[in-house]
């Protein structure tokens, strides 16, 4: 060390190799949660009442610097920093919240695992297609749904998850419009890791039954009201 190095005389003590690997992946959660929140930045001159459910919570906390953000949580995640307004419940449960309390939800590959017991909620089949009919009750006329799912034909992989094709998805969101989509095409551990990452398609191709790519979608209400 230099003469005048600040750190010279500190004692020191050798702890072994703890070399590490310095690439640090940017997955499918950090990237739904960019995607997100650049949408949800669209009128930063308001602050949106976001509910969420089973996104990070570094997300969640981010977001509650500019949102008023809910967050539906099965445990106490000990978060006594940020803004984030946390709620105990589990989904097979209504929401206890009024009808159009929010204008928007996030959620972060949690609604295939909804009413699996996976994390100590309540085993429940019917728990998802009666969420989203939650969801309509309590959104607001012009709010958005910004979530990540799991893209594959249509299988349940108990444990780890519904997997669905699209005709499935719109089936279960009656009365929304999809108007966006992204594929991360690396999102599943059989999948290659070559060629484009991210893809707009919804098709299937390269996705064997019992395997799925994350899909984060977009939904507005139809206007039509289908």
């Amino acid at each position: 060390m230099e003469p005048d190095n600040p750190l010279r005389d500190i004692p020191i003590r050798v702890v072994g190799d703890a070399s590490a690997d310095p690439t640090e992946f940017f997955d499918h959660y950090d990237a739904f949660a960019w995607w997100a929140a650049r949408k949800l930045q669209r009128d930063s001159e308001v602050r949106g009442r976001i509910l969420d459910l089973g996104s990070p919570k570094m997300m969640c906390a981010m977001l509650s610097d500019t949102h008023d953000v809910t967050s539906v949580v099965l445990a106490d995640c000990s978060d006594t920093i940020s803004a984030v307004r946390y709620v105990r419940h589990d989904v097979a449960d209504p929401l206890p919240f009024e009808s159009g309390s929010f204008d928007a939800f996030t959620s972060t590959v949690a609604l295939p695992l909804v009413g699996l017991g996976r994390y100590g909620d309540r085993l429940d089949p019917n728990c998802l297609p009666r969420l989203i009919r939650e969801l309509d009750r309590v959104m607001t006329r012009e709010a958005d749904l910004l979530i990540s799912m799991c893209l594959g034909p249509s299988f349940l992989a108990f444990n780890n998850g519904w997997y669905l094709d699209s005709a499935l998805l719109s089936r279960l969101f009656r009365g929304w419009v999809m108007v966006d989509s992204l594929v991360d095409q690396w999102s599943s551990l059989r999948a290659p890791r070559d060629g484009a990452r991210f893809r707009k398609s919804l098709d299937l191709n390269g996705i064997d039954r019992g395997d799925h790519r994350v899909v984060f979608l977009h939904f507005r209400r139809d206007s039509l009201g289908a």
